[in-house]
Order: structure tokens, then C-alpha cells, then sequence
């Protein structure tokens, strides 16, 4: 950013290029990696021109936003995107998403969640929606998943503040959208026996094993099994949430 305002990076070879890069900040990538990236193994004859091309024209972009033409680097095996982690989102967020696991650990919700509120914050949408490459989007949907873990965490920290609603209601929608994750279902199972709906997570479980067995062919796994039992016994030592199963 300069002066608050976005610098567009223009073009499908440069936002490849520069998506490649902004995985690994201040490594060396390789260009047969970033060619990979960028045209999902079929490269074009003019490959080496593109690259270079496309090089040329992110720094100037990089230029435009304030950061300098040497915030990428050239090196003859490869190219490297000099900026700290700290100035990209993605490791802005995974740090920030370790600092609220500590802080739940701990019993500090409060904190925790508005840590964790404003780490959310920094999603917009899709990672890599604006980028044509298979193998890019591939690498999106694995962050998708640490956006997920993120959500799931929030939804655990609102059962830590007695906000048993709002944790179902997460919980539910993660299901929704990921109904083979046993992870999901169990914190669902326990955030429904922390509101005191016993027979409410007694059916998220049953609900999980007709899915699994008549979709996927397997049988619910030892720890919802054991939280199912737990519900039962009402033990309330494997039903706190957090608590191994």
C-alpha cells in the first residue's frame, strides 16, 4: 500500500509470479517452481522472456507501493520477495492465531477472542480467486483450512465465555460445509452438553455415523466414540472443552 491506497498487480503471469513468491517471503524460489506455478507444468516456448517480463513489471508495482525495486530479488537459480512476514497477511494471521491458542490454553477468552476477531478480519474472500493456476489453488484450499481451524478455535474460545449459541451456530455451519471432519462433530457434540442440550449431542453423533458409514463406508473414530460415551456418563472431566477425548 501506498498512501492507504491499493496498488492492483495487472495481469495473470504477474499475479502467478508474485503469489509463488509471497508463500515463502525471503526464500530463494526456483524459477522451474515458479513456472510450475505459473502454468501448471505447460509452459510456454517464451517462458524465460515471460519471467522476465513479469519480473519487470512487479517491480515497478512493488515500487509503487512504496516498497522498492529490490523487494524482489534476482538470483541465478531463482528469484526472492524481500519484505518481512509481518507485512503479509497470511503470516500476520498464523502468527496472530498462534498467540490465541496460548491465550486459550490459559483460560484468557476474552483476549483470545478479540485476538482471534481480528485475525479473521484479515480473510476476504477466497485464497488465490483471482488467480487462473490449478497448482495455486490447490495451495489456497490448504490455507482455506487453516482459516477453518481458526473459525473452529473461535468457536471453542465462545464456549470458554458461555456463549454456547454462538459456538453451535459456527460449529454447525463447519459441519455443513466439511461433514467428513470428526474434529467438527466432537466440539459440536461437547459445545451442545455445555449448554446442558445432552440430547442434542447425543444426535450430532448419530447423525455423524449415518454420514460416515453411508457415504464414506467407515464407522465414527475412538475419540467421538469416547465422547459419546462420556455424554452418557456425563463425565464431565472429557466433556470440557479443550480436554483431550
Amino acid at each position: 500500500m501506498k498512501d492507504s491506497v491499493s496498488i492492483p498487480i495487472r495481469g495473470q503471469r504477474q499475479r502467478r509470479f508474485l503469489a509463488s513468491l509471497a508463500l515463502r517471503p525471503g526464500q530463494v524460489i526456483s524459477k522451474e517452481a515458479i513456472i510450475e506455478d505459473s502454468w501448471d507444468g505447460e509452459p510456454p516456448r517464451t517462458v524465460a522472456g515471460q519471467l522476465q517480463t513479469s519480473a519487470w513489471m512487479l517491480r515497478t508495482a512493488l515500487e509503487d507501493a512504496g516498497l522498492g525495486r529490490d523487494a524482489l530479488g534476482s538470483h541465478d537459480r531463482g528469484y526472492e520477495l524481500r519484505v518481512r512476514t509481518d507485512s503479509i497477511d497470511l503470516f500476520v494471521f498464523r502468527e496472530a492465531v498462534r498467540s490465541v491458542r496460548e491465550l486459550h490454553a490459559r483460560g484468557r477468552h476474552r483476549e483470545a477472542s478479540e485476538r482471534l476477531d481480528a485475525a479473521l478480519a484479515l480473510w476476504k474472500g477466497p485464497v488465490f480467486a483471482d488467480v487462473t493456476s490449478s497448482r495455486l489453488r490447490l495451495k489456497g484450499e490448504t490455507l482455506e483450512e487453516e482459516r477453518t481451524a481458526a473459525v473452529e478455535l473461535r468457536a471453542l474460545i465462545d464456549v470458554g465465555l458461555g456463549h454456547y449459541g454462538d459456538a453451535i451456530t459456527q460449529l454447525s455451519e463447519l459441519v455443513g460445509r466439511d461433514p467428513f471432519r470428526e474434529d467438527l462433530y466432537v466440539s459440536l457434540m461437547k459445545a451442545y452438553y455445555a449448554e446442558g442440550r445432552q440430547a442434542d449431542a447425543i444426535q450430532v453423533f448419530h447423525r455423524a455415523k449415518h454420514i460416515l458409514r453411508e457415504e464414506i463406508g467407515i464407522s465414527p473414530g475412538e475419540r467421538m466414540t469416547r465422547v459419546m460415551q462420556a455424554i452418557l456418563r456425563q463425565d464431565e472431566q472429557v466433556l470440557r472443552v479443550g480436554a483431550p477425548a
